[in-house]
């Protein structure tokens, strides 16, 4: 039996956050649904042993925090996982929406939260870079969470509206081109993954539009059907209705390849992109400190709930790409590392850093 993951277990703190890596091991991993916690550890419940703990747990209701509004993309997958992990946990998974900046206000409220298993946040790469976007913010990404396991990898696809006066994509981008800082590109956020996008097809075509934040993908959506923007980068559950619809016109999806959901939209290397492609993801994560035990029983749960042939078939149909990788805890922190570091390098070398 491996050893047992320490109550007091944050993800590794990298030299993105300043600080020497001191990765947490995790032993007794079994197929990577889980962990196989020993039964002679000692949890803070009382005066219980780890099994009768475990037992126990969850004693009442589970609350998952979401950092957008509902209806959103985030909330729609998070309401879905959360139906099946009730069901498998016997308890309700509440949902409950605490919108703004991003995700950093839910992301801070689940910081402060007793470490006790019972409040989780639905994290995303905003979350993630944080001490990056902001020079004032309330938690601390890196120290303040621990993992329990990806939910979905998220597809983004660039939209333009149907007023726009181009017949196709490089059309559009020489338009643009001809007019600088006139075409606008909408985001879901400053620092959100649709942002860090636009900056990357502005760059990589050589053409200067004005990036628009909006507090969502929905927002920005209604003002590109409104002819009110050119441009969106938007993920592709957002805006599948309006794709089906034909409400705006498709351009490129930022996969390596097609998207299921979306089979007739070519990727970015199709679009003479090369290789610009960036997934957005949601995992769950807990508050630092938050006992094995609850970890353990939490990953399983997200596990059997992800592989139910009935969320898989659903989470495909709204967009969504189930995860690949090995769903553990652990495989979650190392991927998280290194998308942050690898999105750090990107804000800092086009100076979108350091907001209020």
């Amino acid at each position: 039996m491996g050893k047992v993951l320490p109550v007091h277990a944050p993800f590794c703190r990298t030299r993105i956050f300043g600080a020497s890596c001191r990765r947490w091991k995790m032993g007794g991993f079994k197929n990577g649904l889980g962990l196989l916690v020993a039964a002679s550890s000692a949890f803070p419940l009382a005066a219980m042993s780890s099994g009768e703990a475990a037992d126990v747990y969850p004693r009442r209701p589970i609350t998952l925090v979401v950092g957008f509004p509902p209806g959103g993309g985030a909330d729609v997958i998070a309401r879905h996982v959360a139906m099946h992990m009730s069901d498998d946990l016997g308890q309700k998974v509440i949902i409950e929406n605490r919108p703004g900046a991003a995700g950093n206000i839910a992301a801070a409220s689940v910081a402060r939260a007793s470490a006790d298993g019972y409040t989780l946040f639905l994290a995303g790469r905003p979350a993630a870079l944080h001490k990056v976007l902001y020079k004032s913010i309330h938690y601390d990404f890196a120290r303040d969470f621990v993992p329990v396991g990806s939910v979905v990898g998220i597809p983004y696809v660039l939209v333009m509206g149907k007023h726009v006066a181009a017949a196709n994509l490089r059309e559009a981008f020489v338009l643009a081109r001809k007019n600088p800082g006139k075409a606008t590109c909408a985001s879901s956020g400053i620092g959100t993954t649709s942002h860090l996008l636009c900056e990357g097809v502005g760059e990589r075509v050589g053409l200067s539009w004005l990036h628009v934040p909006y507090p969502g993908g929905v927002a920005a959506l209604k003002d590109l059907v409104g002819e009110r923007i050119e441009f969106a980068v938007v993920s592709v559950p957002a805006a599948l209705s309006l794709i089906e619809s034909g409400g705006l016109r498709t351009m490129v999806v930022f996969s390596k390849e097609r998207v299921p959901a979306i089979p007739s939209v070519p990727d970015a290397e199709e679009q003479g992109l090369g290789d610009l492609e960036a997934e957005g993801w949601c995992a769950i994560v807990a508050p630092a400190g938050t006992p094995a035990h609850a970890v353990s029983r939490l990953n399983r749960s997200l596990n059997k709930a992800l592989s139910n042939a009935g969320l898989r078939k659903k989470i495909v149909q709204l967009g969504y790409v189930i995860p690949s990788r090995q769903n553990s805890p652990e495989t979650l922190e190392s991927f998280i590392e290194e998308d942050t570091e690898k999105w750090t390098d990107i804000l800092r070398q086009r100076q979108l850093g350091g907001r209020q």
